[in-house]
């Protein structure tokens, strides 16, 4: 493990403190977990800068880009949300220890819904195997440790927990 030096300015530098805040950590270390998770999405891409570019030309034309398939689509709700509940039941069985604290009604939470739908697609790539790299595998765990401690800094003792089951009618609908 080697030591690097970065210079931010003083936007960057509070929004790095933030981060490193809510995630509970120290800004050294939320500092190496952004640039880490920037290298290996990077890497994870094909085309790695091209693509990017290639989203940022289509926007400036005006040509909206399809959404990652971990956001809801405007077109597609009931569907995507049938399958969102379905790899959140998944993600639960797998690791129970992560969302044992995970409220019952996480869905009204729209953060929330994105950053599960973010892990499920990421355990998903994981597990057909696109990504060669180790380091993913140990950085998925990573996230899922600074969900559970989330998701236990933001527990209400009395509220309902996450027990699977199908998915509400009001949010499917």
């Amino acid at each position: 493990m080697s030591r690097v030096a970065i210079t931010l300015d003083e936007h960057a530098l509070a929004e790095l403190g933030r981060r490193a805040r809510a995630a509970g950590e120290p800004v050294a270390r939320a500092a190496a977990r952004l640039v880490r998770d920037g290298l290996l999405s990077t890497q994870a891409r094909a085309g790695g800068e091209q693509a990017a570019l290639t989203a940022e030309a289509q926007l400036a034309e005006g040509v909206s880009a399809p959404l990652p398939g971990w956001l809801e689509p405007q077109g597609e709700r009931q569907r995507w949300r049938r399958e969102l509940w379905s790899t959140v039941c998944a993600l639960a069985e797998r690791y129970p220890r992560t969302f044992t604290q995970l409220v019952a009604d996480w869905w009204r939470d729209r953060a929330l819904v994105e950053v599960l739908g973010a892990l499920g697609a990421w355990r998903s790539q994981l597990d057909a195997g696109q990504s060669p790299d180790p380091r993913a595998e140990l950085l998925f765990h990573d996230r899922l440790e600074l969900l559970a401690r989330q998701l236990t800094l933001a527990a209400d003792a009395t509220a309902a927990r996450f027990s699977g089951g199908p998915p509400p009618s009001d949010w499917t609908a």
